[in-house]
């Protein structure tokens, strides 16, 4: 028993040495298979880091390219606006060099912005920073005409077209922003240059001019031309409101002399002769309807109110008092006068030819009695919806009150214009109807005028200019300014440049045009940045 219990427990060793012997190489195998794992998944990483890196590399040059790209553009942008800036604006051109230009641009010829720029076109500008290289182009394309009988009205696009590229990388980027440029050329409403002095003065002069004037310009957010005080080296303003005078007396003048009393005297309806006119105002008509307003003789008062849709008007001198009334949408006007009340289903034209002084133009109301009132302080609106009037004087006008339109909205001195759509041109030519020079033309804020005065207008003054009296008086004025010269006397003068024109250029039929055709760039904008593509 003993020994076989021996053999059991001997055989033991034998069979552990036989196990031991059955699994040699196993951590080999092992080690083999882990060496090949890791050194497959270290590998993998190698691979996949090189991968990231390639990747990383090119999205940053991608990224570069869209810089290098886009700066192209600015760089293209700002080229056309120095080139823009250094041009004399306006600019004056020849009779025929203007009927060339407008006979191009309706062929959707570019010769409107070679002649602006002065360079040959299409415009090209490159760059380069260390390994990084762009290039770019402008290009004009007509986009639309207005065509005028002495003047035109162009819109430009400007496509600017940019490549930007790296130094040994395959890919480039390209990028591209349209633009529009709006020109006038021509004998333009002066009413599109926001401030224009006509007088030749040097560039110290001209720095010292607006030193001395407190004057703040207002132009809309998507025009991007620095527009400020416009100079003119020559005589840009019309002394002579001939086609003006035509239009209100329904005459053919040829030249200032030609208008013989006798002509003038059958025109307002007086029996011809050489005698002079008397003294008052006139409503001009005949058997094709209704003229503007001829007024002989100094105005004391000249008020502006509406009333239950009519446009009112009313004309005081030392000879009496005349009142117009007219409603647009009825067709209907009422002209009182001393010698009477007549009434029309017509509308007249909205010029009011004065030869001689307005010592005082403003805003007012109707007072129940019938008597039109001027009103000093409170801010009333005195000019209709849709109305378009021009007041032309041979001396001086006297501004005393606030002239505002139906729809204009004041907050804080700034106008809100969305519901406007009239028109007010004041016009002092320092000329009278025979075609004598009158130094007295000229416009004036009265000293006497409130202290904030809110004035809705186009103010020409081709005579001595225009000056603003009194002490610490503020002028916000809605529209333009073009005279031959400006005093402030101290005092500011902030204007918001109007240009609701472009959407209704009806509201530019009654204006002073320049005497010389010029050119005029209006606006310069960004319009659309198209993303950049491979």
């Amino acid at each position: 028993m003993k020994f076989q219990f021996f053999q059991k427990i001997c055989i033991w060793p034998y069979q552990k040495k036989w196990n031991r012997q059955k699994q040699k190489g196993a951590m080999t195998l092992i080690s083999a298979f882990l060496f090949f794992a890791f050194s497959s998944i270290g590998l993998g990483m190698l691979y996949l880091s090189q991968i990231y890196l390639k990747l990383g590399a090119y999205k940053k040059n991608t990224v570069i390219l869209e810089y290098v790209s886009e700066n192209g553009i600015k760089k293209a942008y700002n080229q056309l606006s120095e080139l823009i800036r250094q041009v004399p604006s306006p600019k004056v051109l020849s009779p025929e060099k203007t009927e060339e230009l407008k006979a191009d641009a309706k062929e959707k010829g570019t010769k409107t912005a070679e002649e602006l720029l002065e360079v040959p076109l299409p415009l090209t500008c490159d760059g380069i920073w260390e390994n990084l290289y762009w290039r770019a182009q402008t290009d004009f394309f007509v986009k639309r005409i207005e065509e005028f009988e002495d003047y035109f009205h162009e819109y430009l696009d400007v496509l600017i077209q940019s490549e930007g590229f790296i130094t040994n990388f395959k890919q480039k980027r390209s990028s591209s922003l349209l633009a529009v440029l709006e020109v006038w050329a021509g004998h333009i409403p002066l009413s599109t240059i926001p401030i224009l002095i006509d007088k030749s003065l040097s560039s110290d002069q001209q720095k010292g001019f607006i030193e001395d004037n407190d004057i703040e310009l207002s132009i809309s957010s998507a025009n991007t031309l620095p527009l400020g005080i416009g100079f003119s080296q020559e005589e840009l303003l019309p002394a002579d409101p001939k086609p003006l005078i035509e239009k209100a007396l329904k005459i053919n003048i040829f030249h200032p002399q030609d208008l013989s009393l006798s002509l003038l005297r059958e025109a307002l309806g007086l029996e011809p002769s050489d005698d002079h006119v008397p003294d008052g105002v006139y409503l001009i008509q005949d058997d094709l309807g209704l003229g503007g307003i001829f007024v002989q003789g100094d105005l004391d008062e000249m008020v502006l109110a509406i009333e239950h849709g009519f446009q009112i008007i009313s004309f005081l001198s030392e000879n009496g008092q005349w009142q117009l009334k007219f409603n647009p949408s009825d067709a209907e006007t009422i002209f009182i006068s001393p010698q009477g009340t007549q009434h029309f289903n017509l509308v007249p034209r909205g010029i009011i030819v004065v030869n001689g002084e307005i010592r005082s133009l403003g805003g007012g109301i109707v007072e129940t009695t019938g008597e039109v009132t001027m009103i000093m302080d409170e801010e009333i609106p005195c000019i209709l919806r849709g109305v378009n009037l021009t007041i032309i004087s041979s001396k001086k006008t006297t501004i005393t009150s606030h002239l505002i339109h139906q729809g204009v909205r004041w907050e804080e001195g700034i106008p809100y214009v969305k519901d406007a759509d009239s028109q007010l041109h004041i016009f002092a030519a320092g000329q009278d109807i025979q075609g004598a020079q009158n130094e007295d033309g000229e416009i004036v804020i009265a000293s006497d005028s409130p202290n904030e005065l809110k004035v809705q207008t186009s103010l020409t003054a081709s005579g001595k200019g225009i000056s603003l009296e009194g002490e610490s008086k503020t002028v916000n004025l809605l529209g333009s300014i073009q005279t031959t010269d400006y005093n402030s006397n101290g005092n500011t003068l902030k204007i918001t440049f109007d240009d609701g024109f472009i959407l209704d250029q009806t509201r530019l039929e009654n204006a002073p045009k320049s005497a010389k055709p010029i050119l005029y760039v209006a606006s310069y904008g960004a319009v659309e940045w198209r993303e950049s593509e491979l």
